[in-house]
């Protein structure tokens, strides 16, 4: 039996090759996918590595503890066992791009030690005089070497810079790594008053980073000082990113799990059909002698073989899945391919045991048949309908999704949200399940829609899909999870666009919103009065974060604005109370200070310090959206009312909110507001238009980052149709045959095919927009709120682009099988049995 498995093998080449490339594409898809979640953390450890490279010990000074000074580093520089020392200080330095607009950046001061630079240099030099700046290569685009630039220090006034190098390093994943480079003394002349982070040390020849912290604490001995090895600062930096990067990981696992899905469903279809239509081989062996456990056993021997070789060829074709959509979303010279035993052992098991569990069914069904009467009849006949099991198990997962969909409209947003979920899954199993139920009657009504348009092909295919409606139904099915998934993300991404954009509309009636680019630094005090004087603005009142102390609940952030500010130009919504006018003693809170602490309206708290406290009565209870300038933080008072209850130097983010006269010019009165800006350089002026582009770019970047992965997700759904539709090309070599020998040319089988590949598409592609859409409107009732409303927003362009792309994929899925069925001589095709 061993000689007859690989006697099948080399005699079917070409539907074993078909079986193996389903195999591999799957196995590539998941091993791609997890390769993705483990290069989150690759990027980690580059970026650490890269900031903490040279650094044998890293001393820095705890909470309450001494300045870390000049004299302190030379103190460390005569340390025995010291190489060289340097100290990191990192300055807020905004630039004025291209377009003469001020953006965030910050500026690192030159370390004298090469191996304490935590960037390399990419083209030019580094400074070597005042006034000289390199900048990272990939954040800062738009100055070339030799032009000027200009930065602004601390105190808003312009410096003049000449570029003469580029640096490159890791995305800084979170470490908030500097753009620019200068000189210790160009650092100073922009922030006097900036203080230094850390003082990084390089161990000389022979001594342990250990050996030299012990060292340094010895000579040091100075309490608040943190002394730690150069291995402890880096895994403490890994430790304080790694959080943010959670999120991003996770993602790539859950898509990971949707890959191994999908994968498993084009292995089990593409090897079922290679095993039923060797129903007839099977049952020879089984007359001349083979055993029922024989032929049992060298069926899975034969797809152990064939999933062993093609889950290897996978694993590594995944490596360039991984690469390629890394070049595509991020920096080409930042590409991570770490290969984990994890991921080796899941894409090995994905593609070897889902391959094993496809052949047993088939194996069994042919062991447990007469061998004559399977030479007689072939055993998709007996197989293709769906039962009564199948009906059952649809309606019972129905039932369970509809029912959990109703529980989680009428729950909290937090337990809905969970519902929601076991909905999703249930009605994703229900439309599955159904599937080879309903594909007979919808392919024989689209072959009767399409066979005035397209004659005959669209009857043979209609025909052909409905020989076995489970075939049909598992050829869409992966389609159908792809386009799930990326029809309830975009529909969803598109509600949150539009909540926000009504949320802002609704929140903030100013015209324009004026922030200071350093979030510490004060816009100019008579800013709000110049810009109340020009023509066509009715009004423009200043804005203030602050921190403040709320009685026995502790400190929070606040917001502060003109009394006569709120209802005009702020209007958030109003959960309980009222909030037209705020004056003296009064005090609006959010929701979720007010779930937080208790406080209900009509509660009075003693804000400020223990020597003067003010009382300040709760007037409103507001849900709102963080924009950008005009933050209401956890609560908002009279901006009179703020310096009485004001912790010391706690004044952030300043901003003037500007709103214009009716029937005025936004252009003409903007051009006017830009004029006044220019003596306020650190001034950004946005429009409401500016503020739905700031709030709405992180959420097009993950929907871009997920639309480039369920590409994948679709492609292996489509190579899955072109492998069922090329096995199925072999399998009905007599019966093309026939057809042309009737009469039916070769353009009319190949159309024939075309028009199959696209009623499968249609199955799966509309299955998959209804299950997205649906599932979008759920969580859409589930998760608005007042202040943060999501509307159920269908964008009818992108979802026209899914549809459209999956209707013009199908005929290109068919092209490889409809041109080898139309080149088959006919003679050879009659005589084929």
């Amino acid at each position: 039996m061993l000689r007859v498995v690989f006697a099948g093998l080399r005699a079917r080449p070409l539907r074993m090759l078909l079986s193996a490339i389903a195999i591999a594409l799957g196995v590539a898809f998941v091993s791609g996918a997890l390769v993705l979640a483990d290069a989150t953390t690759e990027g980690l450890r580059a970026a650490v590595a890269f900031e903490t490279r040279g650094v044998d010990a890293s001393i820095t000074s705890s909470r309450g503890g001494p300045d870390l000074t000049g004299d302190l580093l030379d103190r460390v520089r005569r340390v025995p066992g010291v190489a060289a020392a340097e100290h990191r200080v990192t300055v807020s330095a905004p630039l004025r791009d291209p377009a003469g607009r001020p953006v965030d950046a910050a500026a690192t001061a030159l370390a004298a030690d090469p191996s304490l630079r935590p960037f390399d240099l990419a083209e030019g030099r580094l400074p070597a005089r005042a006034g000289e700046i390199a900048v990272d290569r990939d954040e800062v685009t738009g100055h070339r070497l030799g032009q000027q630039i200009t930065l602004f220090g601390q105190d808003g006034s312009p410096h003049s810079f000449t570029v003469v190098g580029e640096v490159n390093r890791p995305s800084d994943s979170g470490l908030g790594s500097a753009q620019l480079v200068v000189l210790p003394e160009d650092a100073r002349l922009l922030d006097p008053g900036a203080r230094i982070s850390e003082i990084v040390a390089h161990a000389a020849p022979g001594t342990g980073q250990q050996e030299l912290v012990a060292a340094l604490t010895r000579a040091l001995s100075t309490p608040g000082l943190s002394v730690v090895t150069g291995q402890a600062a880096a895994a403490g930096l890994m430790s304080q990113i790694a959080p943010d990067s959670a999120g991003l990981q996770g993602f790539f696992s859950a898509f990971a799990v949707l890959s191994m899905v999908v994968a498993a469903m084009v292995i089990t279809n593409s090897f079922t059909i290679l095993l039923t239509q060797r129903a007839r081989e099977l049952a020879v062996l089984r007359c001349i002698g083979a055993g029922r456990r024989q032929v049992f056993t060298s069926v899975l021997a034969e797809a152990l073989a064939l999933g062993t070789v093609a889950s290897v060829a996978g694993l590594f074709a995944g490596l360039g899945v991984a690469a390629a959509l890394q070049a595509v979303t991020g920096r080409r010279s930042e590409i991570y391919l770490p290969l984990t035993g994890r991921t080796a052992v899941a894409a090995l098991a994905v593609g070897i045991v889902i391959t094993a569990l496809a052949a047993t069914l088939p194996a069994l069904a042919a062991t447990r048949i007469a061998p004559v009467e399977a030479l007689r009849t072939p055993l998709e006949g007996k197989t293709a309908r769906a039962g009564r099991p199948r009906v059952a198990v649809a309606i019972l997962l129905l039932s369970a999704g509809v029912a959990a969909a109703v529980v989680a409209l009428r729950a909290e947003a937090e337990d809905g949200a969970g519902l929601a979920m076991v909905a999703m899954v249930a009605l994703l199993g229900a439309v599955l399940a159904a599937g080879p139920l309903v594909a007979g009657p919808v392919v024989r009504a689209l072959g009767m829609i399409a066979s005035p348009l397209l004659g005959m092909p669209a009857k043979i295919a209609a025909l052909n899909a409905d020989r076995n409606p489970k075939r049909t139904a598992a050829s869409a099915a992966a389609l159908t999870i792809g386009l799930a998934v990326v029809s309830l993300v975009t529909t969803v991404t598109a509600g949150l666009e539009a909540g926000q954009t009504k949320g802002l509309a609704e929140q903030l009636k100013a015209d324009f919103v004026i922030s200071s680019v350093l979030i510490q630094r004060p816009l100019p005090r008579d800013l709000a009065d110049r810009i109340a004087a020009v023509p066509g603005v009715a009004a423009a009142a200043p804005m203030q974060s602050f921190s403040a102390t709320l009685g026995e609940h502790g400190a929070w952030g606040l917001s502060a604005v003109r009394g006569d500010a709120v209802g005009t130009l702020l209007r958030p919504a109003v959960l309980s109370g009222r909030l037209d006018h705020l004056g003296p003693g009064q005090l609006a809170i959010s929701e979720e200070l007010a779930e937080q602490t208790g406080l209900v309206v009509g509660d009075t708290v003693q804000a400020g310090n223990a020597g003067a406290l003010v009382p300040l009565r709760v007037v409103a209870v507001f849900d709102s959206v963080q924009v950008p300038g005009a933050d209401l933080r956890m609560a908002v008072v009279d901006l009179a009312q703020m310096p009485a209850i004001e912790l010391e130097n706690s004044g952030y983010d300043h901003s003037v909110l500007v709103g214009l006269a009716d029937r005025a010019d936004d252009t003409a009165v903007r051009s006017a507001v830009e004029q006044v800006l220019t003596t306020a350089p650190l001034a950004r002026l946005s429009g409401s238009a500016d503020l739905r582009e700031q709030l709405a770019e992180p959420l097009r970047r993950t929907l871009n980052l997920l639309w480039g992965l369920t590409a994948l997700a679709v492609l292996i759904a489509f190579a899955g149709i072109t492998n069922t539709l090329s096995l199925s090309v072999l399998e009905r070599v007599r019966e093309s045959a026939l057809l042309r020998a009737l009469g039916l040319t070769r353009g009319g089988l190949r159309s024939s095919l075309a028009v199959e590949a696209v009623f499968v598409a249609l199955i799966g592609a509309l299955s998959g927009l209804l299950l997205g859409v649906g599932s979008a409107w759920l969580i859409a009732g589930i998760v608005a709120t007042e202040g943060e409303p999501m509307p159920f927003t269908l964008p009818w362009e992108r979802l026209g682009v899914l549809f459209g792309a999956a209707l013009l994929a199908a005929p290109l899925a068919a092209l490889l099988p409809a041109r080898r069925a139309a080149r088959r001589s006919l003679i050879a095709g009659i005589a084929e049995q």
